[in-house]
């Protein structure tokens, strides 16, 4: 995870999002509170986030647009009727990956203060404030290390150790590692490890704590 700078609200969102909010609100059934909430999901909106994150998972860091159509993903979930208010909220949308947002991840989980939460917000969070990003080279595994209370709480939630995850980040990881040998005396090399730490890069977390 890395620091994300929040683009300006799309214009879609400051002309109809206080009226969708107010349909929102106002719906009685099932029908009406669904037609009313899919309202986020306009391309408009969708086009912002993906340029925002640069096509990748606003936790995992994992690139999503080559493979998947990706989650406008509510920071504070719109299914808990808490923050039902919110669905329609500039700061409270990210870009995710179908498995973090998932119901075995994040999914409608958002833990209180005494619960070890809230998560880490990319956009409003310094991500390396609350996370280490190690390469073990015993264990050979890109390990993403909770190091206060709210970074082990996302961490272990969030899945972001997964072993999937965590293979896919390794391959990365070791791959940088070898072109950081040549980096020093070969100018290609040590651009290619300049690119590995920009914030469209996969995985730039660890790429950046490789060449600190």
């Amino acid at each position: 995870m890395i620091k994300i700078q929040r683009s300006p609200k799309p214009s879609i969102l400051e002309k109809c999002a206080d009226q969708w909010t107010r349909k929102l609100l106002a719906a009685t059934t099932k029908k009406e509170r669904g037609k009313a909430e899919s309202k986020y999901r306009h391309e408009k909106i969708k086009d912002v986030l993906v340029n925002m994150f640069n096509g990748k998972c606003a936790y995992c860091e994992s690139k999503i647009t080559h493979i998947d159509y990706g989650h406008i993903e509510h920071f504070k979930p719109k299914g808990n009727p808490s923050y039902q208010a919110l669905t329609f909220e500039w700061t409270n949308l990210l870009l995710s990956c179908a498995v973090c947002n998932g119901a075995e991840h994040k999914g409608t989980k958002f833990p209180s203060a005494a619960d070890g939460g809230p998560f880490i917000n990319p956009c409003d969070d310094q991500p390396g404030d609350h996370f280490d990003f190690i390469y073990d080279q015993t264990a050979k595994l890109a390990t993403v290390i909770g190091k206060t209370t709210r970074g082990i709480t996302t961490e272990i939630l969030i899945g972001l150790n997964r072993n999937e995850l965590r293979a896919q980040r390794t391959r990365r990881v070791q791959s940088l590692l070898v072109i950081k040998n040549y980096a020093q005396t070969d100018p290609e090399a040590a651009e290619i490890l300049r690119q590995a730490t920009l914030d469209d890069a996969e995985y730039a977390a660890f790429a950046r704590s490789l060449i600190l």
